[in-house]
């Protein structure tokens, strides 16, 4: 069964077909020729994978991000990047990974960043001397921190699927996709130094403060999101209701910007990204389903945890798996088909559930950037006007970058023996 499920998922998604129904139909022929278990079985599977409180939190988080940026929000972090980093050397790639690590704490998708902030900083960067490789590979790079820093959508599934607590997740997550950003600006610097890119002009103290007192109601949203759920007044999907009302208050009320073609613009983007989401987590529901009735997981496990009980070593394995899945899948329906299998290996390897989760999403953001998939890549190469091919040079610094942290993330707290 295994080999049906597996094989014909990868030839269906060879062939051209969309990965959510890829997996669905992979899932109804294992299940079909291997069990007995009636197929009408499977729609009540998805539906019921998709009966989680939880995840309402996905729609109201991209609903908030698409208010940002069409209310406003978007360009005065952006102005407040700028006022803050700007004079770095390489100033305008320093305010990229900025307004995209304040957005991500806000929208929680990858793909909504990469699109909203590419659409305004890309052209920039070009106009101030940068490649467009170097654009779109920055742009790429510096969104896909939303998936580790609160509130990621990617921790949210995993959360669900694994049955770990989101506010945990939420807590690492936090310092995790700061600390990435940190060490993203360092890396922008030093290609700037090499490559001689421009620094911003400085601004004046007041400047500065008037920059910041425009921004400071926006910067409220993820203090009081993020705030309140790890001090535990609302769960993660009241978080992401409140983040909504906030947006819309500043949005309209503050800033106003808002009219009816905006709120058009914002259903439209918010209906087209969260369709594509949940239709790919109900149809992952149902591999997962036949991945578990053939008995997989179980086979999987057996046969890692028989090579070896190393921790270290099975680690390796796992990344090596998931940064090849990360290449060519959807992160989402990774995140579900893969936890079930793989949850197993590390527990009884002594690895902490809320860590590998933590694991398993920054291996999914690196497969954000690496062809032949990599939508963020791809969204910021069309931005810029370049093939993706054309940015693979450009790429290879920060892709680097990114598998170093994979490998501090991963082994840090085996080192110092956190667990």
């Amino acid at each position: 069964m295994g080999y049906v499920l597996i094989g014909g998922f990868v030839l269906l998604i060879v062939i051209g077909l969309p990965i959510a129904i890829a997996i669905a139909l992979a899932s109804l022929l294992g299940l079909g020729m291997f069990t007995d278990v009636p197929l009408a079985l499977a729609s009540q599977r998805m539906l019921a994978g998709l009966r989680s409180f939880p995840l309402l939190a996905i729609p109201l988080f991209v609903l908030a991000g698409s208010i940002m940026n069409a209310g406003g929000i978007t360009k005065r972090l952006i102005d407040f990047a700028y006022a803050i980093v700007g004079p770095m050397k390489g100033g305008l790639s320093a305010v990229n990974i900025v307004t995209n690590m304040i957005f991500g704490g806000i929208s929680g998708s990858a793909v909504a960043d990469a699109g909203s902030v590419g659409r305004v900083l890309i052209p920039q960067m070009m106009k101030r001397g940068y490649s467009a490789g170097y654009a779109a590979s920055v742009t790429a790079t510096a969104s896909t921190v939303a998936l580790v820093i609160p509130p990621s959508i990617t921790l949210i599934i995993y959360g669900v699927t694994a049955e770990v607590s989101i506010s945990d997740l939420f807590f690492h997550g936090l310092y995790i996709g700061i600390g990435f950003a940190l060490v993203y600006i360092l890396t922008g610097w030093v290609i700037a130094k090499k490559r001689n890119y421009p620094s911003e002009a400085r601004l004046s103290g007041p400047e500065i403060l008037r920059a910041l007192g425009k921004a400071l109601p926006s910067l409220t949203i993820p203090v009081v999101v993020l705030g309140g759920i790890r001090l535990g007044a609302f769960t993660a999907t009241e978080g992401a209701a409140v983040a909504v009302l906030i947006a819309l208050i500043l949005s309209g009320l503050v800033y106003r910007e808002l009219n009816v073609d905006k709120f058009r613009q914002i259903y439209r983007e918010t209906l087209m990204l969260v369709s594509a989401i949940m239709m790919i987590i109900a149809m992952a529901q149902i591999y997962s389903w036949a991945l578990v009735a053939g008995g997989i997981p179980q086979a999987i496990s057996s046969t890692i945890l028989d090579l070896t009980s190393n921790p270290f070593v099975i680690l390796l394995l796992i990344n090596l798996l998931l940064l090849a899945v990360g290449a060519v899948m959807e992160g989402n329906a990774a995140i579900i088909i893969f936890t079930p299998i793989l949850l197993p290996i590390v527990t009884a390897a002594g690895i902490d559930p809320v860590h590998f989760g933590l694991i398993v999403v920054i291996n999914l953001a690196i497969g954000l950037i690496t062809p032949p998939v990599g939508i963020c890549l791809l969204i910021t190469t069309k931005i810029a006007g370049i093939s993706m091919e054309q940015s693979f040079r450009d790429l290879v610094p920060w892709l680097a970058t990114a598998l170093g942290l994979l490998f501090v993330v991963s082994y840090a707290p085996l080192l110092i023996g956190l667990y």
